[in-house]
């Protein structure tokens, strides 16, 4: 099968904008087209260039399209809404201006989630009236997304508030089908206990986007039995290049195959800025297990 693939800057480190160990934008961008890929995601704004005219060169220099930007915001507190929708019609603009696709919706790791990440059975669970005041939110910024041709894509994350399959369940639920996709994350969806290739094809009409990620088994077990708060699981190494970990790309290819796919597939590997993670190479290794397993 072919598939459209890109990576993105959090496979370098990159989480948080201001983050003093960010390695540098212009590497970061050099390394993903050197690693093979032919697209990026925004990461957080402001990382990237902010002035439409230098990112646009900025990416043609570097054979690079821009496929999706995102929003990592406390979804769930109410008192935060200004300030996210003030957000995303900053990041629509950005994204409009390169014809990119997506806006990956995020609820932003938090307590007391964060250290109850893959305890789908135990973790605390958002109060309704929280729950819709978060579901408010995501469909005003979705609104705003779809005023610029920007599909938004819920995208389940461990250690936030939309994390588990009822949780997933509930949004879908609650968020009008044509307003607001989902992007399914493989990496996450293992952590959270959820079989991914299920996941796609139980709601394979609203998979929209997807996110390739592997994990590592058993530094999962010990996360998850110690309750290890989620950055560092990171840091330890929870993630890990495409193939080495516990994630079975062979039922995600076949559902995938069986569902007619043909959106974007970005590849990431979240890890710890201030460490050594030979980042370029990680990105080479998922592309050459990519290129094996999925074009064969």
């Amino acid at each position: 099968m072919k598939l459209q693939l890109s990576n993105a800057p959090c496979s370098w480190g990159v989480e948080f904008a201001d983050n003093p160990s960010n390695p540098s934008w212009e590497t970061v961008l050099q390394e993903i087209s050197l690693a093979g890929y032919k697209a990026t995601e925004l990461g957080p704004l402001g990382y990237l260039p902010t002035d439409t005219g230098v990112l646009a060169a900025k990416l043609d220099e570097n054979g690079l399209g821009l496929i999706a930007g995102t929003i990592f915001k406390h979804l769930h507190k109410a008192e935060k809404r200004a300030e996210i929708l003030e957000y995303t019609e900053a990041t629509c603009k950005l994204l409009k201006a390169q014809n990119a696709q997506y806006m990956v919706v995020i609820d932003h790791v938090s307590s007391p989630r964060t250290d109850q990440a893959g305890q789908v059975e135990t973790a605390y669970r958002l109060p309704d009236e929280e729950w819709f005041e978060m579901m408010k939110t995501i469909t005003e910024l979705s609104l705003i997304c779809r005023e610029y041709d920007i599909v938004p894509v819920i995208h389940p994350h461990a250690g936030t508030f939309i994390e588990y399959r009822d949780e997933i369940d509930r949004a879908m639920q609650d968020l009008d089908s044509d307003l607001v996709k989902l992007c399914v994350d493989t990496g996450h969806s293992k952590y959270a206990g959820i079989n991914p290739a299920e996941l796609i094809e139980a709601y394979q009409d609203r998979v929209a986007y997807i996110h390739f990620k592997d994990i590592d088994e058993m530094v999962l077990a010990h996360t998850v039995e110690n309750h290890v708060d989620f950055y560092k699981a990171i840091g330890n190494g929870v993630f890990c290049p495409l193939g080495q970990g516990c994630v079975d790309f062979s039922a995600v290819r076949n559902t995938l195959e069986k569902i007619n796919y043909t959106g974007w597939i970005t590849v990431e590997q979240d890890v710890d800025p201030t460490k050594n993670n030979s980042s370029l190479e990680n990105a080479q290794e998922s592309l050459r297990f990519i290129n094996q397993y999925f074009t064969n």
